[in-house]
């Protein structure tokens, strides 16, 4: 009898969106990794009658998690990776931003918004007297630095700049989010067979290491507890997941 051949390899496009579908579904990005763990409540009953083994054993599934590592740093994953939540920052241009100073050389005095280079950038001490770039202070991706024998002292400066566009965001604030998680998938093996995997409620948890400085590609391991969603009733369906799988 001839076999058909099934083996696989699995690339796709993951995407998530609320669980209360407040938002659309997006995707994640580039994932490399995308797997399932079950876990185990396991009862045995042993045959105590003699010659060993087991008289019964229930099985039950106690727990499900999938884990993601994702390489895109976008502040989207970062919420999820941080269980922060993600907000626009302005643009509109700042006038006379107070920020405090020590006067020390090569102190750094970030803005309190990423600033446009590009743009016109003003810095006055505190008896609002123009600072010079180049004798007072340089220019950095995220403020100035002071520089030595300048007029920055401890009294504070005042900055007129325009931000960049950017996304803040604020780390450890969200800790109950829902979310639903669909695998758009493909079969590499199988010149490119469809598959899709519905997760119907999971939730992230924080990670356990997230890097920032690096000889090499960073990535975001993501940690997701599948949940049970009760408004899926009906016999032979999956209150967790469910799998369609082109022939």
């Amino acid at each position: 009898m001839s076999t058909i051949d099934r083996s696989f390899i699995g690339a796709g496009s993951i995407h998530i969106q609320p669980y209360d579908k407040s938002a659309p579904l997006l995707p994640i990005g580039n994932v490399s990794e995308f797997n399932f763990s079950f876990e185990e409540d396991r009862k045995e009953l042993k045959n105590y009658l003699g010659g060993g083994g087991n008289r019964n054993v229930i099985s039950r599934v106690s727990g499900i998690t999938a884990n993601l590592v994702a390489h895109d740093f976008t502040a989207s994953n970062i919420s999820l990776a941080l269980r922060g939540n993600v907000t626009a920052a302005s643009t509109t241009p700042v006038t006379d931003e107070a920020l405090t100073t020590h006067g020390v050389a090569g102190e750094l005095i970030p803005f309190k918004r990423l600033p446009d280079l590009k743009q016109t950038i003003t810095v006055k001490d505190s008896q609002d007297a123009t600072l010079v770039e180049g004798d007072d202070y340089e220019l950095m991706k995220s403020g100035i630095q002071v520089i030595e024998g300048g007029d920055i002292d401890d009294q504070g400066i005042k900055v007129s700049y325009t931000p960049l566009k950017a996304n803040m965001v604020q780390a450890l604030v969200e800790s109950g989010r829902e979310f639903t998680l669909f695998m758009e998938g493909l079969n590499d093996a199988q010149e490119g067979l469809p598959f899709n995997i519905r997760v119907h409620r999971v939730k992230f948890s924080p990670v356990q290491n997230l890097g920032f400085i690096s000889d090499d590609f960073a990535s975001i391991p993501l940690q997701v507890d599948v949940l049970a969603d009760t408004s899926i009733s009906g016999n032979g369906l999956s209150s967790f997941m469910q799998l369609d799988l082109a022939q």
